[in-house]
């Protein structure tokens, strides 16, 4: 291998499990709260984190009833797909 062709190597698995109803349930939640979050973005043309947070974090917490740490990560994960 030359320089600059080094990479990581990763290593996928299958298996078969059956999801936990409340999984699916907050997964279901997630998704709502996240294309929410990404057209609130987009309408509002928010760019930053701070910005984001100050307009998307109550609602989607509300609407996930979960930790707020899920929260954060929704609008954190729709602003990288708006900027994406």
């Amino acid at each position: 291998m030359t320089s600059g062709d080094e990479g990581l190597l990763t290593l996928s698995i299958a298996m078969r499990v059956s999801p936990e109803p409340g999984a699916v349930e907050l997964l279901k939640r997630y998704r709502l709260a996240l294309n929410y979050a990404i057209n609130k973005i987009l309408s509002l043309n928010l760019k930053t984190i701070r910005d984001a947070h100050r307009e998307l974090y109550r609602e989607p917490r509300e609407w996930l009833v979960s930790p707020s740490r899920i929260a954060i990560y929704c609008y954190r994960d729709a602003l990288a797909n708006t900027k994406a």
